[in-house]
């Protein structure tokens, strides 16, 4: 027995999780509209979402690692890994193989870490996360290189009228919705986040979904710096930096609960949108980055108090 629960009650909850962030952003886009003239310009509201598509990839793969109950804190390092590698001066043929390869390895090492030797999430990540930017700053100690010309191509591109990245955006969203929500996978994550042990005697392979989970934030951490390459054209050692943070602060907004097995990625998805919108009205309004911040945090407290597990399998 996976909850004390029924699957139609735990799955309403999980519905209902991430509504809060939508209703907050909703809110948030009506008094920016009031308050500063040039957010309601289609420019203005189609650059909020394009510059949002790297930190959407990286916060699914976060969502994913978080249902089960983790942590990964590798993921920045991750996209600055993959802007690094793709700037260097090899074909795309191989750089995106490699930065794929990469990825796989620091999500697999975080995953054996995790659930053959028993290091706490936070420990293993950190560590990855450590290693991974000593190896970006070998690779590319100051920011430079070009990326391959297809990849700015693409970050610049438009299909009927919307930037093309939002496009792939909404690609990537809806696969990882399909994983999570219409998948034994998927069932099998949230069962895991619920009660490892209940998840268990019901025959699933806990450290099979948990080592899975790892290494799938770590590809989406490829795509994100993928998205992020194509922006900048260049490889940056530290550009990857906030992502960490970031994603967790979006799932969390989003309605995901930090101790696993309650959350969505349309709830992540409402999370990324508030943390686009604050910033961007933030922005229009010039206030300063460091009072950005402190809102960033704010916000990320007020998350996690208000999302507790307050019932078994919650």
């Amino acid at each position: 027995m996976l909850s004390i629960l029924s699957p139609s009650t735990a799955s309403d909850r999980r519905a209902r999780s991430g509504w809060p962030a939508y209703a907050i952003a909703i809110v948030l886009f009506i008094a920016l509209a009031l308050s500063a003239p040039d957010f309601l310009r289609t420019k203005n509201l189609l650059n909020i979402f394009n510059q949002q598509t790297p930190l959407m990839a990286v916060a699914i793969g976060q969502t994913l690692v978080l249902l089960t109950a983790g942590l990964d804190l590798s993921v920045g390092a991750v996209v600055s890994l993959t802007t690094a590698i793709l700037s260097l001066a090899i074909p795309p043929v191989l750089s995106i193989p490699l930065a794929l390869a990469v990825a796989a390895f620091v999500g697999l090492s975080n995953g054996v870490g995790i659930t053959v030797f028993r290091i706490h999430p936070i420990l293993m990540t950190l560590s990855t996360m450590t290693v991974g930017q000593g190896a970006v700053l070998l690779l590319r100690p100051v920011p430079g290189g070009r990326v391959p010309a297809f990849v700015t191509d693409v970050a610049n591109a438009s299909l009927a009228g919307l930037p093309l990245p939002i496009i792939l955006s909404v690609i990537t969203v809806a696969a990882a919705a399909l994983l999570l929500n219409r998948t034994r996978f998927g069932l099998h994550v949230l069962a895991v986040g619920a009660s490892p042990d209940n998840a268990r005697l019901g025959g699933v392979h806990v450290r099979r979904v948990v080592l899975g989970c790892y290494v799938l934030a770590s590809v989406f951490a490829v795509i994100g710096g993928f998205h992020l390459a194509g922006r900048i054209g260049s490889g940056d050692p530290l550009v990857g930096d906030p992502f960490s943070l970031d994603s967790v602060a979006a799932a969390a907004l989003g309605g995901t609960l930090l101790a696993g097995g309650l959350g969505s990625v349309g709830g992540s998805v409402g999370g990324v949108a508030l943390l686009a919108l604050v910033a961007n009205g933030l922005n229009l309004l010039n206030v300063s980055p460091f009072y950005q911040m402190l809102v960033k945090g704010g916000l990320l407290v007020a998350a996690v108090c208000a999302h507790r597990r307050s019932e078994p399998g919650l």
